[in-house]
């Protein structure tokens, strides 16, 4: 007999619904709902940063919103096994990746689409927004340009 035989457990399911807001980085998940890419371009040193920083990361000067294209590169990636759940319905292979968008001076972790199974570096790809946005992951990047 085990000293743990004593000690009863039960599984219980907690469920918690809140809202929660972006703040700061509110006009970038709204770009998101509008099919753009929203930065934040800093007014003292010109950085723009993706996704959109409300302070500059480099100066702390205040940053403003600006539009970019919807074009980038892909610097580097990896190809996932297993396709996400909300990505699965695109029937292609997906990476993980690092992608530089056009007029960005940063670069963002995103999930990449590859219809004819492409991730080389240096592909261009073009950003795709999915129907309804709750986090950063709710667009991708295609190389189907």
């Amino acid at each position: 007999m085990s000293q743990n035989s004593d000690i009863f457990e039960v599984e219980l399911v907690d469920t918690y619904h809140y809202r929660m807001s972006y703040g700061g980085q509110s006009p970038f998940f709204r770009g998101l709902e509008n099919g753009q890419l929203i930065a934040g371009k800093c007014t003292a040193c010109g950085r723009v940063w993706l996704p959109l920083r409300p302070i500059c990361s480099h100066c702390y000067a205040k940053a403003e919103a600006v539009v970019l294209s919807n074009g980038g590169e892909l610097l580097t990636s990896i190809v996932l096994l297993h396709v996400p759940e909300h990505l699965k319905h695109l029937g292609s292979p997906v990476a993980s990746a690092l992608v530089r968008v056009d007029g960005a001076d940063t670069c963002m972790k995103v999930f990449v689409v590859s219809p004819d199974h492409n991730f080389a570096k240096g592909r261009r790809l073009v950003a795709r927004f999915l129907p309804k946005v709750g986090t950063i992951a709710d667009f991708y990047f295609t190389t189907d340009v």
